[in-house]
């Protein structure tokens, strides 16, 4: 005589029955996909047959045709399929993979140990700035998506309000070879006399006005991901500068002989940073180079150099190229003010001007 099956067992025997089938439906309609910022790797099955696309975002299956899928290069394993982007997927981004009849989506999570994008120096770095300035270097931690970058940068004033045409935003943004620093302009035409938006608007920054600089924290890294804070860089400002820098008033601490002490320029007022830089060189009677490091401190007012090798007795000469600019974009040749018929002849070369000093 066949034993009556009580309720509780049915009950087992039905959760049993029904986990079975959720789990046999999942691994028919799911087969296994995983992925990482380099690739996406999914198990071959039939239903991965035919197209494979991958969006960015995530985005409905009626609107496939209409955007442009991720670039990348498609293979085909013995039992997976493995796409790899051309430019590898970002973190904190949303995307949509299609592959044969199955639609899949996944977010690439911002590691805990992940360093997220500060800025970590600014120039000019004074905080007592002439009228006239001229441009803003900001060094970030790490290189930058230069994509509307200029969006992201602001000047505001005492009161917290925007200024209008501040900075000029160029189409394809001025960023070193190692993405790290940008280089902002304040708008020339506003910053030179004479010049249309100058005579409609007037210089961007008035005499005895306090500023702050702004880089919005919707800046974001090379990766796609934003700054944790806005920074704020706060100056004042103070007469306009219309003297070219003069080489000849500044003063020069040299070196001692057979050591690697530094060479230190003191220029009485603080130079432009980015025209500055791989601009000077210091060579021996021969003409040979001396390799070493330059750095500036106090405010980009004083330079110093320090060579590989140890200094030798004898005579040197400084070599500064003519285009080294102080802050309102006056080099050692012209005022940022001259007339274009003021430069010098474009058939003539620039000289290039010299400093000398001996070690004894």
């Amino acid at each position: 005589m066949a034993r009556e099956i009580t309720a509780p067992v049915r009950f087992v025997l039905f959760v049993v029955i029904v986990f079975f089938t959720v789990l046999e439906i999942y691994s028919q309609t799911s087969p296994e996909f995983t992925f990482n910022k380099e690739y996406i790797t999914v198990k071959k099955d039939v239903k991965t047959s035919g197209n494979f696309y991958v969006y960015r975002g995530e985005i409905p299956k009626d609107e496939f045709s209409s955007i442009n899928p991720v670039l990348g290069k498609l293979i085909e394993e013995k039992t997976s399929i493995r796409f790899t982007p051309l430019i590898p997927f970002g973190w904190n981004q949303k995307y949509t993979v299609v592959y044969g009849d199955t639609i899949e989506y996944f977010v690439l999570d911002i590691p805990e140990e992940y360093e997220y994008l500060s800025v970590t120096s600014i120039y000019p770095s004074a905080k007592t700035l002439p009228s006239n300035l001229l441009k803003w270097y900001i060094q970030f931690s790490h290189p930058i998506n230069e994509t509307h970058i200029y969006d992201h940068i602001r000047f505001i004033n005492a009161v917290g309000d925007t200024l209008p045409r501040a900075a000029l935003s160029l189409e394809n943004a001025l960023i070193s070879n190692h993405g790290k620093l940008l280089t902002v302009w304040v708008e020339p035409g506003r910053q030179k006399r004479d010049l249309i938006p100058n005579k409609q608007l007037g210089p961007v920054f008035k005499n005895e006005n306090s500023y702050k600089l702004v880089v919005l924290k919707k800046l974001k890294d090379i990766n796609g991901i934003s700054m944790h804070d806005n920074f704020i860089h706060s100056f004042q400002i103070t007469n306009a500068d219309r003297i070219k820098p003069d080489i000849n008033s500044w003063k020069i601490q040299a070196p001692k002989v057979n050591s690697k002490s530094r060479l230190l320029i003191s220029c009485h007022e603080p130079l432009d940073y980015g025209s500055t830089q791989n601009s000077i060189t210091v060579i021996n009677t021969k003409g040979e180079k001396i390799n070493g490091n330059w750095q500036f401190t106090d405010h980009e007012s004083t330079m110093f150099f320090t060579p590989l090798h140890p200094w030798k007795k004898g005579n040197y000469n400084i070599l500064l190229q003519p285009h080294i600019e102080d802050l309102a974009g006056n080099n050692l040749d012209r005022l940022f003010d001259s007339e274009i018929t003021d430069t010098i002849s474009s058939h003539i070369l620039p000289k290039v001007h010299k400093i000398k000093f001996s070690i004894k």
